[in-house]
Parts: C-alpha cells; sequence; structure tokens
C-alpha cells in the first residue's frame, strides 16, 4: 500500500506507523521516506479509546488506512483513535462482524463529528459492491417507470448477481484465511448473531418490505453444485467470503441513514459467486469447503485451521502468498447484473483489474482514499461509519480514481 501511495503521489505527505521502529525504518528507508515519517504507535486499548500515543499520531493525518488484520483481533483501538482525532479512516477489513461492532459503538460520534469510517476498501469487496452499485444505477435510469430520473420516477432493482473470476494467480496471503476462519466460527456460534442484532436494535432498522410476487425470481441462488455462469463460461460456486454481507451491510446503512428514501423499497434478491475453469475444479473446492465448514464450528477445529492452512485449502492460501510470476500475471475480473421489473430488464456490468490481493487491493485502498481527499463533497455522506457501496456507490469520481488506477468498471449491455 505504502509502495503504490509514494509511486502514484509523490507530492502526497505520507507517515508510516505501527508498533517496531526497527521494521518502519526498513520500509522508510527501502521507499526513499525520510526517517521522520515514521510514527510509532501502539494499539493497546482498554477499551474506551482513549490511548494518547495513538490519538496524537492518528490526529497528524488526514486520512488513516488501516491495513494489519485481523481487525476483529487489532482493529478497533485504530478506529476509535480516528473518531477521537477527527481523521477519516479506510481499512482492508473483509470481516462482516467487525462492520457491525465499529457501527454500533463508533456511528454516533462519527457522524456528530464528521468523520468516515471506512471498511472493506479492497478485493473483494470494491468490485462487488461498486459494480453491482453500477449495474443497479443504470437499470433505475433505463428501465424507469414513466420517463427516466429526468421525467419520472427511478425503475425498480428486483436482484443483483455478482461471480468472480479469476485467471494466472493460485496462491493468496493466509492473513485472509485466518481471518475466514474467525469469521465463520463467529456466525457459527452466534456472535455474528448477537452483533447483527445490536445494530438492528441500536438504530432501529425497519425491515425492507416483501418484495412483490410479480418481481422475477433472479439471479438464481448458488446451491451446493456448481451451476454454470454464461457471461464468464465458467462454473459458479456461492463465494464464501464477505462481500454479500458487505452489500448487505451498505443497503442496511442506507436505510439507517436515509429511511425515508430507502424504508418503502423492497430488498433485491442478492446472489454472490465465484467461478472455476471446469466441474472438477469446483468439486475440490466444495471437498475443501465441506471440511473447513465443519472444522470452523469448532474452537479445536479453528486451531487446526490456523495452523495449517495450505493443508486445508490445496496450497491456495499460504504464509507467503503469491509468486513474483503470479503477482505480474494475475488478474480478476467480476461480472455484476442487476435486474428489473422482468428477466428481460437486465444491465451487465464487469469490473477488472491486476491481482487481486497484492497489486489491486493496494491501488483500490489508495484511490478511495484519495476520493476521500479530493471530492469528500460527491460522497453521499460527510460523516459515519459505512461501507464503500454506500458511500462510493454513487460518486463518478470514485470511479474515475479506480479507473486511472487500473481498476477498470464497465457497462456491458
Amino acid at each position: 500500500v505504502v509502495a503504490h501511495a509514494v509511486a502514484t503521489y509523490p507530492a502526497l505527505k505520507i507517515a508510516i506507523s505501527g508498533r517496531t521502529e526497527a521494521k518502519l525504518l526498513k520500509v522508510a528507508d527501502e521507499l526513499g521516506l525520510p526517517h521522520s515519517s515514521v510514527v510509532i504507535a501502539p494499539l493497546e486499548d482498554d477499551g474506551s479509546g482513549t490511548n494518547p500515543v495513538l490519538i496524537e499520531a492518528v490526529g497528524r493525518a488526514r486520512v488513516v488506512l488501516a491495513c494489519a488484520g485481523p481487525y476483529r483481533q487489532c482493529g478497533m483501538p485504530l478506529v476509535r483513535a480516528a473518531v477521537k482525532a477527527g481523521t477519516d479512516y479506510l481499512d482492508l477489513c473483509g470481516e462482516p462482524q467487525f462492520f457491525d461492532d465499529a457501527l454500533v459503538e463508533c456511528e454516533e460520534e462519527a457522524r456528530s463529528k464528521g468523520v468516515l469510517i471506512v471498511s472493506a476498501c479492497a478485493f473483494d469487496c470494491v468490485p462487488a459492491e461498486l459494480s453491482a452499485a453500477l449495474a443497479a444505477r443504470e437499470v433505475r435510469k433505463r428501465y424507469a417507470s414513466d420517463g427516466g430520473e429526468e421525467g419520472g420516477s427511478a425503475g425498480v432493482v428486483s436482484g443483483i448477481e455478482v461471480c468472480h473470476t479469476f485467471g494466472g494467480v493460485a496462491k493468496a496471503n493466509a492473513t485472509t484465511f485466518h481471518a475466514a476462519v474467525d469469521g465463520f466460527n463467529a456466525a457459527s456460534n452466534g456472535e455474528l448473531k448477537k452483533s447483527r442484532g445490536k445494530v438492528m436494535n441500536k438504530f432501529d432498522v425497519q425491515r425492507a418490505p416483501r418484495r412483490p410476487a410479480e418481481w422475477p425470481k433472479v439471479p438464481p441462488t448458488p446451491g451446493n453444485l456448481p451451476a454454470y455462469h454464461e457471461p464468464s463460461g465458467m462454473y459458479a460456486l456461492k463465494f464464501p467470503g464477505a462481500d454479500a454481507a458487505a452489500v448487505l451491510a451498505s443497503w442496511r446503512y442506507q436505510r439507517i441513514r436515509e429511511p425515508e428514501k430507502y424504508a418503502s423499497i423492497p430488498q433485491p434478491r442478492l446472489s454472490v459467486c465465484f467461478a472455476c475453469p471446469d466441474k472438477f475444479s469446483a468439486a475440490k473446492v466444495l471437498g475443501f469447503g465441506a471440511v473447513f465448514t465443519v472444522l470452523a464450528k469448532f474452537k479445536t477445529g479453528c486451531s487446526i485451521l490456523h495452523g495449517h492452512p495450505e493443508l486445508f485449502t490445496n496450497g491456495t492460501f499460504t504464509e507467503g502468498g503469491p509468486s513474483d510470476e503470479e503477482l505480474e500475471k494475475g488478474y480478476f475480473k467480476t461480472y455484476s447484473a442487476a435486474y428489473g421489473r422482468t428477466e428481460e430488464e437486465c444491465v451487465r456490468a464487469t469490473c477488472e483489474g491486476p491481482e487481486p490481493g497484492y497489486v489491486a487491493t493496494p491501488r483500490m485502498l489508495v484511490a478511495l482514499a484519495m476520493t476521500v481527499l479530493n471530492h469528500r463533497d460527491k460522497l453521499s455522506f460527510s460523516g459515519g461509519v459505512t461501507l464503500p457501496g454506500a458511500l462510493f456507490g454513487d460518486c463518478s469520481e470514485a470511479y474515475d480514481m479506480l479507473r486511472e488506477s487500473g481498476i477498470k468498471f464497465e457497462i456491458c449491455s
């Protein structure tokens, strides 16, 4: 992230912060940053958000980018400090429980101070949320009931489909796997449900109205077997990441912030998948996924998974991450579709970019941070604890910043 920011925006004043001075100085030397850019700031916090060293460090910046996880273990002290300091915050978190906990604890103060706390500014949530938002916006415009945005009411969105595809990449960093283990365990033991309940109760979130019976039952919901995905020509499985939770959290946040606009709108049907090149590959994924699902329900199983990420992912998640060749040749392409009142009222969009974890993710995070810095007045909200879809989904400048960084969004049909 730092290397990309320094190379892309050389005039930007950047500081790097953490707990270990020697490691930070090494990074500074490698990137040609002065030693004065190194800020030592421990994350220790008693839960009150009053760590003075951390607050002072964060307060020296206009935007802080949180790059270390798992966030359920080390994320909240930095969020609290950012809110106290009045500094905007973006992170790479793909942990649904963290979304909810941060919202419950910090939303009111962040909103009152005009501080933005934005999670999931990374692959895979950014391509999923923003390509879906792009397709949905086009459906509303193209299929408006009486003349379009300028001539009448906007069209409805009855369904959203997202499907990730990958090429040239066989490995990813184990930190993502560790976060997934803890997240799945939290969902299995009821922790996630409790956190979601606190959100619904604190903000009196009204459930979306029931979908009209005449709305099409699309997209199809992924089952236990791979299904052919025509736009990609591959076989789709239910995506195990945080995308669906992020999309739903963005929709929920919009109902919290703008109930008069969103409370009466039925929630679209949602499907989030990833595609394998053939049925055999999909079958292998299902097999490893079944073992993961069983083990992650129990503490002992979680310990086993944490100790052997390569073994339980067929070598996909490793402590070292992708090879240099994979970083250079890897790529992703996300296919999204939004449906209107009928199955024929459909708009398709894509998002594509380089290797998703180490190349595309820093570009996404920095591009969205620059959007906050330079185009804050164009965002949906001036403060609050939110996600990319709710904050950037209607901001054309955010899409422009991402395109300039090599993350391309397009309307296909």
